[in-house]
């Protein structure tokens, strides 16, 4: 994919983004070009465990990833994924599992199976080098994505 191409992906999901985490009431990312850049690099460093062992407690998450650009809002048991192509986004209903690293969320999309495992490992956005507590991995239809997330409460 060529830069002219991917810059208005990039800005068209910064703003999607930035403009769906109000809509539903959260609060807005640190800024539109943090929110689209979030793919992941995990490193070495761990946030200290929660009450629940290394799961974290908060019903709310931000995911995100780059190449390809995607974005999930999580509140509860509902999870919110938004794409460059489909900007409009998906509302899915998925199962919560903590685990001794994190916690997932698992369900299927009109027959397609999905799964967002965030684990409390400590990550670095591979564009902008912003730090984030958990690392993001995104499984859709067959599709495995990384990125970053941070706890939206």
């Amino acid at each position: 994919m060529t830069l002219p191409i991917r810059l208005p992906s990039i800005l068209l999901l910064a703003c999607l983004a930035a403009c769906t985490a109000t809509d539903r009431g959260g609060d807005p990312a640190p800024g539109p070009a943090a929110d689209a850049r979030n793919a992941g690099q995990p490193v070495d460093a761990a946030s200290p465990a929660s009450s629940q062992g290394d799961a974290p407690a908060s019903d709310g998450f931000r995911a995100r990833g780059n190449e390809p650009f995607w974005a999930i809002d999580v509140e509860g048991d509902v999870l919110h994924f938004v794409t460059p192509e489909m900007p409009e986004g998906r509302t899915l209903h998925g199962r919560r599992i903590a685990h001794a690293k994190g916690v997932a969320f698992s369900g299927e999309d009109e027959g397609r199976p999905f799964n967002l495992d965030i684990t409390r490992t400590a990550c670095t956005d591979s564009m902008s080098g912003d730090p984030f507590e958990f690392t993001a991995t995104w499984d859709y239809a067959g599709q495995r994505m990384h990125g970053c997330a941070r706890s939206s409460h």
